[in-house]
């Protein structure tokens, strides 16, 4: 046999082998019908029988559904964590006659068949899952709730994770969705670290993060707010709190004295309401207390938006060293490469202000 037709029947031999192993992980052994289900390895590391490609999903973890219509579309979920938010809605439309579900309840298994979910991303620990297992629903933990980051680099590499896995799950359009998205994250986090990191630890302004509902709740360390308060030039005094929500005083406020007050949405759409007991910190007398963006989901917390996060904070913390970046533009820019969606400057600088649509 000449080596010419040795190497044809090799590369026969090896497209076999591929299209076998192909087949293999699409069906699954014993499965009846190509495409029905396929074997993931959740985050927390359990192994889980899914559909192929799931589209009735049931969002139990609240940062699920600002993932699933990034990359993917709306119409796929089937039950919401409560209430999505104005700009979802207005962005989203189709998210307004989805069902909703209270966050942490006990999972209603007969609501899930009645609706027909085939797959349930739920916070582990937070919710039940067992009966939802037992009823044959595929349920998913979309998250390591061992992993505890300890350096900007191990959260951002974990979060990107989180977004692959999402876009794994949600089908190849998705995962190259979800990849755009982690080069643009790269990329805008080393722009601001480039200047950022310059920044002497004096010349950088004292930060309390909390949220507008309840002013004394905050997050801990290793935290998003703690990681991109760092990263945009600030020091973030509850850094210390081992825990990742936090509950603080005002006398430790008031000993702390922040040069800047952060104010987190959680579900506020309001005017900044600040307690009077503020007005004497050094953050109240300077005008500088801002609340945090909210967008289709809240940038304080593990939003796909929080990318434009660094920047925002970035410009409150350093005016001069960030006046030539336009926030503006380069959200309009953000959300029409990564969600599909042309923003207005007036949209823009609503949400920036933590304001609904009109």
């Amino acid at each position: 046999m000449s080596p010419a037709h040795v190497t044809m029947k090799k590369k026969a031999v090896l497209s076999s082998i591929a299209f076998f192993l192909a087949l293999l992980f699409v069906v699954g052994p014993g499965k009846p019908y190509a495409g029905q289900t396929r074997i993931i390895i959740g985050l927390d590391g359990a192994k889980v029988e899914i559909p192929s490609t799931p589209e009735r999903i049931a969002c139990l973890y609240h940062p699920a559904y600002d993932k699933i219509v990034m990359l993917s579309k709306g119409s796929r979920i089937g039950l919401m964590p409560e209430k999505a938010t104005p700009w979802a809605y207005k962005f989203y439309p189709e998210l307004k006659d989805i069902p909703t579900a209270p966050f942490s309840a006990l999972p209603d298994v007969e609501r899930l068949l009645r609706l027909k979910i085939d797959l349930v991303f739920y916070p582990k620990g937070h919710v039940n899952i067992d009966k939802v297992v037992q009823a044959g629903i595929a349920a998913v933990c979309p998250f390591n709730d061992r992993f505890i980051p300890s350096t900007m680099a191990e959260y951002t590499a974990e979060f990107k994770k989180q977004v692959l896995f999402f876009g794994d799950i949600l089908g190849p359009d998705a995962r190259m969705r979800a990849e755009k998205y982690c080069t643009y994250l790269d990329g805008i986090t080393e722009r601001i670290s480039a200047v950022t990191s310059k920044i002497p630890e004096s010349h950088k302004p004292k930060v309390y993060y909390g949220k507008m509902a309840d002013l004394y709740s905050t997050q801990g360390a290793n935290t998003i707010m703690r990681w991109y308060t760092e990263l945009a030039g600030g020091i973030y005094l509850p850094r210390k709190l081992e825990k990742y929500f936090a509950v603080v005083t005002m006398e430790k406020i008031v000993a702390w004295d922040p040069d800047i007050i952060l104010l987190g949405m959680n579900g506020s759409f309001d005017s900044i309401e600040t307690n009077t007991a503020f007005k004497g910190l050094r953050a109240s007398k300077s005008g500088r207390v801002y609340k945090v963006p909210a967008g289709i989901f809240f940038w304080d917390m593990t939003s796909c938006e929080t990318a434009l996060l660094p920047l925002f904070l970035a410009k409150k913390f350093h005016p001069d060293l960030f006046k030539e970046w336009d926030i503006i533009r380069e959200m309009r820019k953000f959300y029409a490469e990564i969600y599909g969606i042309d923003l207005t400057n007036r949209d823009a600088e609503r949400i920036l202000d933590g304001m609904p649509p009109l």
